[in-house]
C-alpha cells in the first residue's frame, strides 16, 4: 500500500494545491529579475548545489559567509560555465 492511498483524497488535493502555489511563487519571482540577475541566481544556485554534493557530510554545514565565498570562487574558476558571475556588472 503506498502512502498516499492512506491519505485522505481532501489532503492530498490540498497539498497538490500548495505545491502549485508554491511553483507559481517561484515562477513569479524569476520572471520579476532582470537577465543578469537571472543569471547571478542560476549560477550560485547550480554552483551551491554541486558544492553541497561534493561536501563531505561529517564536516558539517559552514557559515552563510563561508558558503558564499566558495560557491563564489568555484563559480569564478570556472568562468565558461558560470558567465554571469564572472561578467562586469551592469552599469
Amino acid at each position: 500500500m503506498t502512502v498516499a492511498a492512506a491519505l485522505p483524497a481532501p489532503l492530498i488535493a490540498y497539498l497538490a494545491e500548495r505545491d502549485r502555489q508554491h511553483a507559481d511563487a517561484v515562477t513569479a519571482f524569476l520572471e520579476r529579475l532582470t537577465d543578469y540577475e537571472r543569471g547571478l541566481v542560476h549560477d550560485a544556485a547550480v554552483m551551491g548545489y554541486v558544492q553541497g554534493l561534493m561536501r563531505d557530510r561529517s564536516e558539517g554545514c559552514p557559515k552563510d559567509s563561508q558558503v558564499i565565498r566558495l560557491v563564489v570562487d568555484a563559480c569564478l574558476a570556472h568562468p565558461d560555465l558560470y558567465p554571469t558571475v564572472n561578467a562586469e556588472a551592469p552599469q
